[in-house]
């Protein structure tokens, strides 16, 4: 299918939007306050006291069976929408889901009007079954006559759907997804998932499970008309899913999925949606040859309120049928705690690590020496051969520490571990880098080369190349304290075709890039710095990075962090670093730009308790680099001149 320029530009308008009010959110005094509400009302609401007790780290990838035996309950309301005899239309085949007995929501643009909506069906059961062969699909016509609303702004429209098929199959066997109008069904304190139940191209039924985070909500405070009606994601869908549930981990449905948000650039004074190459592109180019940078659903929330106005508005032709679709909706969807599909169900438990095993969250492996052969390591001149950023020099005390590599010698000491797209210099007493110094080039990120998702995480590794009592005690690494990026996977995953990309995936996983972290300051505070980083290179520009711990005398062991740890034993082992700091270098008007920040876990430790287990910075409050000079010893003269603090 062709694309449609002005729908894309305002699918742009509304990120740059989004954007605008997110970082005004950073600066605003309620924002926290309002985080810590939705947190808290999240916990109470959506989280089952079994998981408010274990305290789980929002980024644990570990999930029960019970969440796939819902994925499959909430998948069973999930159908194709198709419109009989192929009128003209731009969208063809598209998702729909059941939101109520004998209701079903799309989008506007799939059901524009009540004659289309006539003409179409719902067929559910269009999927593989487990032998791999085709289900006996069952269909359904929709009947606008019954109820049909929309609106085009939100891009939703709900319709009545026949009770049974021509053979009289009922409808009900298939469920619902109950909308919830309350808001905290994300937790804004952690990473999110936005699982999305698809008929992507018009095809069998699908889900996208993995690489699917879900960008900030912008909070209420600073939206109080509630003119922010998109959540964004970055989640894998085609044309053919537009109208598919956004669901979270939870299987609650967050947003009605619309489609995709273009890159854009301003050429010539007018902006212009890009093609994957470059090029501003134009009417009648593929769908698949846009560089999209975001998906994009309506908030249920925010339908909630639609559907409310609509309904006020006595004048409006269509506040009787919004009147009943809000009534027939909330009559299922009163209480969260009855579960978010139609069989009622108690929240899914996602566990931490088993109380008393605080051990890996995975086995580490060993690599050969040849994975490594011909690395270029960090490149000095990677922003242009006029923006010379060399690496940092170092004084004396920190040249002292420094880890050597295999095979060296006192007088030629040779400390760079080189991977394809960043550096590691290691300090041997602390085994935790002192820096690790990368390049991010945004035009041959993975994300940007319509390769859909990350592929399969590699698993860590040591590095053949130094020895290992030189690098980080990976018997600490738990789901408690987990081995933090320094060089995050997104960025290092980058190059000229997909196997560059692949290797430079298992580089970013050897151990010397792991450094231990908290787990809420690994995915709260310092993912967020590096997200703001990630979405500038997704737009296609290049970076240059440094980031690494302070070290200090009053860094704590991890000994000290644990639990029930004889007085012996407490002062033995690796030193968990309190603070972290992180350079960023760009090229902007022809000049060269640098900012420095610092950042804290200290709080999380405390808060955690006893171990049983133009760059828009947004909130974070740059540094001068000089301060990052002075508690680290690392010298950073060039980039030091061009601070933009």
């Amino acid at each position: 299918m062709t694309i449609n320029l002005d729908d894309l530009l305002k699918a742009a308008d509304r990120f740059a939007n989004y954007d605008k009010a997110l970082a005004k959110a950073m600066t605003d005094p309620q924002t926290q306050a309002e985080r810590a509400a939705v947190a808290e009302r999240h916990r109470k609401v959506f989280l089952p006291a079994a998981e408010r007790l274990l305290k789980v780290q929002g980024d644990d990838d570990l999930r029960p069976i019970r969440f796939l035996h819902i994925a499959l309950l909430a998948a069973r309301a999930v159908g194709r929408i198709r419109i009989s005899d192929s009128p003209a239309t731009e969208e063809g085949d598209a998702t729909g889901f059941l939101v109520a007995p004998g209701l079903l929501m799309t989008n506007w643009h799939v059901l524009k009007t009540e004659d289309f909506a006539a003409a179409g069906s719902v067929i559910f059961d269009d999927e593989d079954g487990l032998d791999g062969d085709p289900m006996e699909t069952k269909s359904f016509r929709l009947r606008p006559d019954l109820l049909f609303v929309n609106d085009e702004t939100l891009d939703y429209a709900i319709v009545a759907v026949s009770p049974r098929t021509s053979s009289g199959i009922p409808l009900s066997q298939f469920g619902y997804l109950r909308l919830y109008r309350q808001t905290g069904k994300l937790d804004p304190t952690q990473r999110q998932a936005a699982n999305i139940i698809q008929h992507p191209g018009g095809g069998p039924k699908k889900i996208a499970l993995r690489d699917n985070d879900v960008l900030p909500v912008v909070p209420d405070s600073v939206d109080p008309q509630k003119n922010e009606i998109s959540l964004f994601y970055g989640t894998d869908t085609l044309k053919g899913s537009s109208g598919s549930p956004v669901c979270s981990d939870q299987w609650y449905v967050v947003a009605l999925h619309r489609g995709g948000v273009p890159k854009t650039e301003l050429m010539n004074g007018q902006r212009v949606v890009l093609r994957l190459d470059g090029t501003p592109a134009v009417a009648g180019d593929s769908r698949n040859a846009i560089r999209y940078v975001a998906n994009e659903g309506m908030r249920v929330s925010r339908i909630y309120h639609s559907l409310e106005e609509k309904a006020k508005a006595a004048t409006n032709p269509d506040a009787a049928a919004a009147a009943v679709a809000l009534e027939r909706i909330g009559e299922v969807a009163g209480d969260p705690r009855m579960g978010p599909i139609s069989q009622r169900t108690t929240p899914l438990l996602l566990p931490a690590l088993p109380p008393g095993e605080g051990g890996r969250p995975e086995e580490i492996t060993r690599r050969s020496s040849a994975k490594f052969e011909d690395a270029e390591g960090y490149r000095p001149t990677f922003l242009g051969d006029d923006y010379l950023i060399p690496l940092p020099r170092m004084t004396s005390e920190v040249k002292r520490e420094l880890a050597p590599l295999k095979n060296t010698t006192e007088t030629e000491l040779k400390a760079e571990l080189k991977y394809d797209t960043y550096s590691i210099v290691m300090n041997r007493e602390r085994r935790t880098a002192f820096f690790a110094a990368g390049n991010i080039d945004g035009s041959q990120l993975w994300g940007v080369q319509g390769l859909g998702g990350l592929p399969k995480r590699p698993k860590w590794s040591w590095d053949p190349r130094m020895d290992e009592r030189f690098q980080p005690d990976d018997t600490i690494f738990s789901s408690s304290m987990q081995r933090g990026h320094l060089f995050k996977r997104q960025d290092a995953v980058w190059g000229a075709d997909e196997n560059a990309m692949r290797r430079a995936d298992e580089h970013s996983f050897t151990i010397p890039n792991a450094t231990p972290m908290i787990a809420d300051f690994n995915n709260v505070e310092w993912g967020d710095l590096e997200d703001i980083i990630t979405r500038e290179c997704e737009a296609g520009h290049k970076v240059s990075y440094f980031a690494g711990p302070v070290f200090r005398s009053t860094d704590r062991f991890f000994n000290e962090l644990r639990l029930d740890v004889p007085a012996s034993e407490r002062r033995k082992g690796m030193r968990v670093p309190e603070s972290f700091w992180k350079i960023v270098a760009w090229v902007e008007d022809s000049h060269l730009k640098a900012a420095g920040f610092m950042l804290y876990q200290t709080d999380e430790i405390e808060r955690h308790g006893p171990i049983v287990e133009v760059i828009d910075f947004g909130k974070y409050r740059q540094v001068p680099i000089g301060a990052i000079e002075q508690a680290t010893g690392l010298r950073f003269q060039e980039l030091k001149r061009v601070d933009t603090y």
